[in-house]
Formats: C-alpha cells, sequence, structure tokens
C-alpha cells in the first residue's frame, strides 16, 4: 500500500471517528458543591416551620410565600426579589422528574400564585396562610391541579 493511500485512509478514519465522537452523549459531572448548596437550602427553609404567615412578611419572624422565598435564598446571595410570580420566572424551567431538592415549585391559586422550595420528589416547603411555613404534598389533590412548574436557580 503506498505512502499517499494510507495517509488518505488515516484521514478519512480520523473524521469518521470525529464525527461520531461528536455525537455521542457527553457524560456530566456533577459535582458536590451543587448537591450541598441544595441540601443547605432545604434545611434552612425546613428550619423556619412553624413560622407564622403575615402578608408581605419577609422574615425571620413571619412569611408570605415569596418572603420565605426570598429570606431563604437571600441567605445565600441569590436574590428573588417578591412577589411570587416574579420569582416564578427566576431561573430556568425544569421538568418534574429532573426536579431537584432546592428547586422552587410553583402553583395558580385563587388569588394569584404561590410559591414553595422543593424537599424532595414529592413534598415542598412553603408559607400557608392557616399554618404558617409547613411542609405539603405536591401529590395532595389541591396542590397537584394548581401546579405550575418547577424552576431552578441553583
Amino acid at each position: 500500500m503506498s505512502l499517499k493511500r494510507l495517509f488518505f485512509k488515516f484521514i478519512l478514519l480520523f473524521l469518521v471517528l470525529a464525527f461520531f465522537s461528536s455525537c455521542a452523549p457527553k457524560r456530566v459531572r456533577i459535582y458536590d458543591g451543587a448537591e450541598k448548596i441544595r441540601g443547605v437550602v432545604v434545611s434552612s427553609a425546613l428550619e423556619l416551620r412553624g413560622k407564622p404567615y403575615r402578608s408581605g412578611a419577609k422574615g425571620p419572624d413571619a412569611f408570605d410565600c415569596s418572603g420565605l422565598i426570598y429570606y431563604v435564598f437571600k441567605q445565600y446571595r441569590i436574590l428573588l426579589p417578591p412577589p411570587a410570580e416574579s420569582q416564578g420566572r427566576a431561573g430556568y424551567e425544569v421538568g418534574r422528574a429532573n426536579a431537584q431538592p432546592g428547586d422552587i415549585v410553583f402553583f395558580r391559586v385563587e388569588d394569584g400564585f404561590h410559591i414553595g422550595i422543593l424537599i424532595n420528589g414529592s413534598e415542598f416547603v412553603h408559607a400557608s396562610r392557616s399554618r404558617g411555613v409547613a411542609v405539603d404534598s405536591i401529590d395532595a389533590d389541591y396542590w397537584r391541579r394548581r401546579l405550575v412548574g418547577y424552576r431552578s436557580v441553583l
């Protein structure tokens, strides 16, 4: 085989490999830092359970739903100014299958919007008018029917 022909085959093989390797799925590394911040955001929100609800309150003694989000994320230098509708446009949208602890869960309720922080695949912490800062299930009939979506700011 001539050197010219061997060189041509080498170039052709290189181009084929380069093409197919660029189409292959990439492995994405998840860094511990991202998981750690999600955990501390959730822990911070859960520590506020039992604090009373007060319209317009941003903590630390009382909260409304957007005030809770504002207060928790502000501790980690993530500013999400109220109201809930604006917070529900922050970051980027994620589907339920990809939502992670620390993501924002967003609902449409009778008088506007409601927002909380995802704890796990089915529970979220939020400022409830009737119970103050509390944990509820997204799968509860009331919340499931009003779910708008999930947003990630982390």
